[in-house]
């Protein structure tokens, strides 16, 4: 069995610079779309669970014949301002509990959760040491519910810009590996790894033995175009390794979403299939 290829959903109006291309009115609505266009599964991005019934959402996956690739969280850091290393200790905690109700969703869905931005910016003043002392407990908090319930949550490199301290394959990975989990996994990304891996595929080799989601995005969060980024090479890699979990495309709805997610997809069965 080959890679499956999914496609990041929103049900909810977001600027076009949102890396989001496949838009409705529903997830009800983005897996009619996505049926049609043929993708295997979709990603959501999901800021409250509790605003969302899991059985539903089931149901209109499998109407589709869909799968959820990743139940996405950073919704919750863009808008409400929670986040895993936040200086009130209160608001941390909370993070923690909102990603617990994640992963219940998650598992409804038979997916895992996938953590970028809620992980958080580290603080004015504030060290690499300070900030990944403070990310492990939270990491701690939510793994240990992630083990109990048998649901996987996947952390994913965060390029300089937008993240701080792990911002490369390798150094997310060795924080990954510190905690000895199955469960606790590796979203790879071409548009970060281009920013801070000098040689991504072999940023692509080192994070195998984690990695279970890889995103596909330009630079620029735009749709691949080949003129500044050699997907073909990372596909390479992922196929020399029998790579079999989720491929996802994860760009701007431009020139409009549906001709977006139907590119995307044309693209990554003429590269990655």
């Amino acid at each position: 069995m080959g890679m499956k290829f999914s496609i990041c959903t929103v049900d909810r109006p977001l600027e076009s610079t949102s890396p989001f291309p496949l838009r409705g009115s529903s997830y009800e609505e983005c897996a009619a779309i996505a049926e049609v266009l043929g993708y295997d599964g979709i990603e959501l991005q999901i800021q409250d669970p509790s605003l969302y019934e899991a059985k539903e959402l089931r149901a209109s996956l499998d109407r589709h014949g869909l799968r959820c690739s990743a139940v996405t969280t950073g919704l919750a850091y863009l808008f409400e301002g929670m986040s895993m290393v936040h200086p009130n200790e209160k608001i941390r905690l909370a993070t923690v509990e909102r990603l617990h109700r994640q992963l219940d969703l998650a598992r409804e869905l038979d997916s895992q959760i996938l953590i970028g931005y809620l992980r958080g910016r580290k603080a004015p003043g504030q060290s690499d040491a300070e900030f990944e002392e403070i990310l492990t407990d939270s990491v701690s908090r939510v793994l240990e519910y992630a083990e109990k319930i048998q649901t996987p949550m996947v952390m994913e490199q965060i390029n300089r810009n937008d993240g701080d301290v792990f911002c490369s394959t390798e150094r997310t990975m060795a924080f990954l590996e510190k905690f000895h989990s199955d469960l606790l996994l590796y979203n790879g990304d071409t548009y970060h790894m281009i920013l801070e891996d000098h040689d991504v595929p072999a940023a692509i080799r080192r994070s195998l033995s984690k990695l279970v989601l890889f995103h596909v995005s330009d630079v620029g969060r735009q749709l691949p175009d080949d003129n500044h980024f050699d997907f073909h090479e990372a596909a390479a890699v992922l196929n020399e390794a029998g790579y079999d979990k989720w491929v996802s495309i994860e760009a701007r709805p431009e020139p409009t979403s549906f001709i977006a997610a139907r590119r995307g997809l044309k693209y990554l069965k003429e590269v990655f299939g």
